[in-house]
């Protein structure tokens, strides 16, 4: 799993696999999931990490602006 955290737009990335996206399910407002085509989670996009709380600063890799 690699995760990234993009300072520019406060955009955390979970990535799960490197299997092409089929399909993608808004959880909430912010929140993305994208899937393969069997359903498996590929990557996982939170939009305002920082703002909702959700950064663990000391264990992401941070992209500057």
């Amino acid at each position: 799993m690699k995760r990234k955290y993009y300072e520019d737009t406060d955009t955390l990335w979970f990535v799960f696999s490197d299997k092409p996206v089929v399909d993608y399910v808004d959880l909430d407002f912010q929140t993305l999931l994208e899937l393969d085509c069997n359903g498996n989670p590929v990557a996982l996009t939170i939009e305002h990490a920082r703002e909702r709380k959700i950064l663990p600063e000391h264990s992401t890799d941070q992209i500057p602006a």
